[in-house]
């Protein structure tokens, strides 16, 4: 990518997240410069050195797109508001001059004087993604859900995306892989656990109905478990023989 073309995607993303930000209202500089660097994170990653003018701004309009949704939602969770709020209480309360013939007024409860700080949308979009790529991290890679370099690009994936969008796609594929495990040991070890049909369609039933990346993690963990607690009782005998024995597993 040469520098005058670079340059060209710098100005453009810097013009169209201003202009999204100041459609709803937000000014302040550092927020735009956050969500500017979200948007050339997301960009960088997917422009292939040999990217062209049509391939960014199709990128461009996709990640503007998603930037417009997600302040949309910020503002209806009311986040600007709160924040708004919290700021003209902190003001309204240096302002207001004592008045010492005014005698205090009894309450059942004593006042704290805590006003809770109300978070900016580049940390609550920051808190949104931070339990995912946890998870994503080590308890996944621990279960053998994702190797690490899968780990890392899938992690990459999440930057300038929608949370819950990206966790939508992201547990559908990961419900697709622990499918496949237990599946592949219900055929290997003649049900191992889940003996019956009844067993081995309720569990493939929960794998379908797991929503979030932590359920899922907790449900992988759980039939791992499962697992190992039956490999321990059939590793001396006969079915424990003729079926491997004990398949080691990493674990976190």
């Amino acid at each position: 990518m040469d520098e005058q073309f670079r340059k060209m995607v710098e100005v453009n993303i810097k013009g169209r997240v201003f202009v999204i930000c100041q459609s709803q209202g937000i000014t302040d500089p550092s927020v735009v410069g956050y969500y500017t660097g979200v948007l050339q994170q997301a960009i960088d990653a997917q422009l292939s050195e040999e990217g062209n003018a049509e391939s960014f701004h199709q990128l461009l309009d996709q990640q503007a797109e998603w930037l417009a949704g997600e302040l949309r939602q910020l503002a209806a969770d009311g986040a600007i508001e709160a924040s708004a709020e919290a700021a003209a209480v902190s003001g309204a309360a240096a302002e207001q001059p004592a008045e010492a013939s005014t005698p205090p007024v009894k309450t059942e409860k004593k006042a704290t004087g805590f006003v809770p700080e109300a978070k900016s949308m580049p940390e609550r979009l920051k808190d949104r993604r931070a339990e995912m790529e946890h998870l994503l991290t080590h308890d996944c890679i621990a279960l053998k859900l994702v190797t690490a370099s899968e780990a890392k690009q899938l992690k990459r994936d999440l930057v300038g995306r929608l949370p819950e969008k990206a966790e939508e796609e992201l547990v559908a594929r990961l419900r697709s892989v622990l499918h496949s495990q237990v599946s592949k040991f219900i055929r290997k070890h003649q049900g191992g656990p889940w003996t019956s049909v009844t067993q081995q369609t309720e569990v493939r039933m929960e794998i379908a109905h797991t929503k979030t990346l932590r359920s899922l993690v907790f449900l992988s963990r759980q039939l791992l478990q499962e697992r190992e607690e039956w490999m321990e009782k059939t590793k001396s005998s006969l079915v424990g023989r003729l079926f491997g024995g004990r398949v080691k597993v990493n674990k976190p």
